[in-house]
């Protein structure tokens, strides 16, 4: 998986429903792992930043 994605890019991914992605990239962000980064309700775009801290060192 990319270090920044969509929740549509989650879904078809791991071939699954809207609101199954939507719910696992909840869990993500509710445990800190990743965090949205529009603050937008639609399109909404997400990044892993330990990952991305990681690269950029």
């Amino acid at each position: 998986m990319m270090p920044r994605f969509t929740i549509e890019r989650v879904r078809q991914q791991l071939d699954t429903s809207f609101p199954t992605a939507t719910a696992a990239v909840k869990v993500l962000e509710d445990l800190g792992i990743v965090i949205e980064m529009t603050g937008q309700k639609k399109n909404r775009r997400y990044s892993y930043q330990g990952y991305v801290d990681l690269l950029s060192r």
